[in-house]
């Protein structure tokens, strides 16, 4: 096995997108921000999120068993700050409007797109767990296409090519 540190700074050459996963648990909404976002396939309509489980949301989304994707644009890198610092906790669904779909859990009016998930599997894995979950229903909140990119510690900006 390599060393974590190592495996730490070739992952910061990874280029990924940048994702706000929520869910609700006795009426409290819970979220993090994520890069450890994939699909799983078209039939059924799935999705993964791996998340740390010493991570303030991870017991939440466990024992709701419904998570939100939700894909940030260009213009959100404010609220992926606001969900990665854990000193803002008490203000991350302040300032911007939030819908709950199918299973409630918050989707963000105005994400790229928000993946409404049910949670089918967990699998543990070192130190989080991988989250699977049949989406139950989806929005694409906007035609732009601009992701938040996350790189080398940063969040960033995809340029189109023309």
């Amino acid at each position: 096995m390599i060393e974590s540190a190592l495996f730490k700074s070739g992952m910061r050459r990874l280029a990924a997108g940048v994702s706000v996963i929520t869910t609700v648990l006795n009426g409290e909404r819970h979220g993090l921000v994520a890069t450890s976002v994939c699909s799983v396939s078209a039939e059924p309509p799935s999705l993964l999120v791996c998340v740390n489980r010493s991570a303030s949301s991870h017991a939440a989304i466990h024992a709701a068993g419904f998570f939100c994707v939700n894909l940030l644009g260009q213009s959100d890198d404010d609220i992926a700050r606001r969900f990665s610092d854990p000193s803002l906790r008490a203000v991350r669904f302040e300032d911007r409007e939030w819908a709950p779909l199918v299973t409630g859990a918050p989707a963000l009016v105005g994400a790229l797109a928000s993946f409404d998930c049910e949670i089918t599997a967990t699998v543990p894995s070192g130190s989080h767990t991988i989250f699977i979950g049949n989406v139950r229903a989806a929005e694409l909140w906007q035609e732009q296409i601009a992701p938040l990119i996350y790189l080398d510690g940063r969040f960033g900006r995809c340029l189109p090519q023309v």
